[in-house]
């Protein structure tokens, strides 16, 4: 089971110059040096693909497609090796488009960061094409950064009792030891008015107890849990998200046959204002 603090794998962050990757290098790195991670920074290019003139414009030294692609993914290097000095980085420059790129990588990766949207993203969109084909398909869990640096100190995980959900629930609590914070447990259910007759108050919610009998005994971490009925399940999870590092979330849920992207993480990736966990 894949999560984020496995040491034999790298942590792999996307960079293309964009403010968003920027933001997505410097928060990898960091959570690098928290989970004593590896990081490999990751520059996709496609010219290759449409032609074979990438060398340098005669007489203008370090000009020409691929120069300009090397800078851009030491940069990307720099700023890692800058914002976390004793972390392990990497780099590499790989031909082809990057979602099928980060895709094909995640099976090498504990965790693939990657901003909301990168320099080819129109700027009306909350999210990014790549981003959004990244929770859907990658194989080990995507973390999608919109704060390099969130101030709260708690991990909220969004849980359902299904499989994704029980994964979540083990990356989450994995994170929240790495960087010492707390861990908030939310089962948000549709509101039906004969929801309190299904689960009296004194009745511990069967899905938050499930979530907690995954967690170790012997954890030292501080837990709290809420069950909740609201009018719209991901608009719950959003509020509670605006007071949490980040909000950690199952690709899909029970009722999601076939899917490979759930309704609710679709909506929590488009509005959530803070960073955003997916785990398949």
């Amino acid at each position: 089971m894949d999560t984020i603090s496995t040491p034999s794998k790298p942590i792999i962050v996307g960079y293309d110059g964009s403010d968003g990757s920027q933001r997505a290098v410097r928060w990898a790195a960091r959570h690098a040096a928290a989970t004593g991670s590896s990081l490999l920074v990751v520059h996709c290019w496609a010219w290759p693909l449409f032609t074979s003139n990438l060398g340098p414009v005669t007489g203008m030294e370090d000009s020409g497609l691929r120069n300009d692609a090397e800078r851009i993914a030491s940069e990307g290097s720099d700023l890692a090796a800058h914002t976390a000095p004793d972390i392990a980085v990497s780099q590499r420059l790989i031909t082809g488009f990057p979602a099928e790129v980060m895709t094909k990588l995640s099976a090498e990766a504990s965790l693939l960061v990657t901003g909301t949207r990168g320099l080819g993203g129109f700027s009306g969109l909350l999210i990014g094409s790549v981003s959004l084909h990244l929770a859907a398909s990658a194989s080990c869990p995507v973390a999608v950064v919109r704060e390099e640096q969130p101030s709260p100190d708690r991990i909220l995980v969004a849980v359902d009792g299904s499989p994704e959900s029980d994964r979540a629930v083990l990356t989450a609590a994995d994170l929240a030891k790495a960087l010492s914070q707390s861990l908030h447990l939310l089962h948000a259910l549709p509101d039906r008015r004969h929801l309190a007759e299904e689960m009296p108050d004194a009745e511990r919610d069967p899905i938050i107890q499930q979530s907690l009998n995954l967690l170790p005994h012997n954890t030292n971490l501080t837990v709290a849990d809420e069950s909740i009925s609201a009018g719209s399940v991901p608009g719950a999870i959003i509020e509670r998200a605006s007071a949490a590092a980040c909000v950690v979330l199952g690709a899909k849920g029970r009722n999601t046959l076939g899917a490979r992207l759930g309704s609710t993480v679709h909506a929590v990736l488009h509005h959530s204002k803070g960073n955003v966990i997916v785990v398949r």
